[in-house]
């Protein structure tokens, strides 16, 4: 869309002439990807790697904003009516005009298992603007380990990958853990991307086959360790057991990625929760604020439920509240929280 197109249909006389719809109405019934404000875009290809996953790409319209390597992104698509949105790490590099996401199966989710079954080309998605500090603003180091196990390979690829088309690929180790060869995700573009640069080495651990990270595969597998900046993404438990290994080895900075949420196992909580808008109490003992409300027959808008995405910020009135990242007890009043990673400590009341 053209600077003076857009400035005119974001004008005050354009949203009279709309009223009470909107100017993104009439814009869609010309193309729904279309819109003054909202990144969207369209699944260009779809690729299912393994069984259990599959790899999307997306051209959004011309209001996605560049990302930098490494960052999330809230995705939503209409279902039966609902939209529903989800964080998903972008695998492409940085500067490609098209968005790269691979979603794995999540157990019965509804929105995982959509997209491994019936994505398709063409269907119209929703974004985010691209968030997350995975890569700060550093330079490329001299030397690096990229360090990720399942689903975390995806956030770690758009930084190799963005390495590569910047022309700056520095001395990498590429390590992924994966169950099997079978559950293991671009296996082909990795071989074919080591075999072209020698700076790149590629070391692939199967659990089922070598079992877990440990100190001696690590000291064996990543040559001079200790001189290597250290990118860490993958399952909470996977993500901490690596980053001891590694404080053990190396004082060079070590950028995690938390797509999973670092959450007690049990969200127990404890008094009434009472949803003001809705004119609706129920007990706080039945885990997060945000399945509280699921639970009392409330829709609250959600994306991760991981405390990332931060889709599902609600007002709290007052009420004591327990962060279920680090078991802290706080009162507060007149305060936004996330509800999924939140518990009632007390009596609380939402704004919802």
């Amino acid at each position: 869309m053209k600077p003076i197109v857009r400035k005119v249909l974001k004008s005050s006389l354009a949203k009279s002439l709309t009223t009470p719809l909107s100017v993104d109405h009439y814009l869609g019934l010309i193309d729904s990807k279309l819109s003054v404000n909202e990144p969207r875009g369209r699944i260009a290809d779809v690729q299912r790697q393994t069984p259990d996953s599959v790899t999307l790409t997306i051209a959004p319209n011309d209001n996605w904003i560049t990302p930098r390597p490494g960052q999330h992104i809230l995705f939503g698509i209409d279902l039966d009516g609902v939209r529903h949105r989800r964080c998903f790490s972008i695998a492409s590099a940085a500067r490609n005009d098209r968005v790269e996401i691979t979603v794995k199966r999540n157990g019965d989710g509804v929105v995982s298992n959509f997209l491994v079954d019936r994505a398709k080309a063409g269907q119209l998605v929703y974004l985010s603007h691209p968030e997350g500090e995975f890569y700060p603003n550093v330079e490329p180091p001299a030397k690096a380990l990229l360090l990720s196990a399942g689903s975390g390979i995806t956030p770690v690829m758009s930084i190799l990958r963005s390495w590569i088309d910047q022309d700056c690929l520095p001395d990498v180790v590429f390590m992924h853990y994966a169950s099997t060869d079978e559950d293991m995700i671009y296996t082909d573009e990795l071989d074919a991307l080591a075999d072209a640069h020698a700076s790149l080495s590629l070391v692939i651990r199967y659990t089922q086959e070598h079992g877990r990270i440990d100190g001696d595969t690590l000291d064996r597998e990543v040559h001079e360790l200790g001189e290597r900046m250290t990118w860490l993404c993958g399952p909470s438990g996977f993500m901490d057991a690596a980053e001891s290994l590694l404080d053990a080895r190396t004082t060079k900075p070590i950028f995690r990625e938390q797509f999973e949420a670092s959450r007690r196992e049990a969200a127990q909580g404890e008094g009434e929760v009472h949803f003001i808008k809705s004119d609706v109490a129920a007990s706080g003992d039945e885990g997060s604020l945000l399945e509280v409300a699921e639970n009392a027959g409330l829709n609250p808008p959600y994306g991760c439920r991981m405390g990332i995405c931060h889709s599902c910020k609600c007002r709290v009135s007052e009420g004591t509240v327990r962060d279920l990242r680090n078991n802290e007890v706080r009162e507060i009043r007149d305060t936004d929280i996330q509800i999924c990673i939140h518990a009632a400590a007390g009596d609380v009341a939402l704004e919802i």
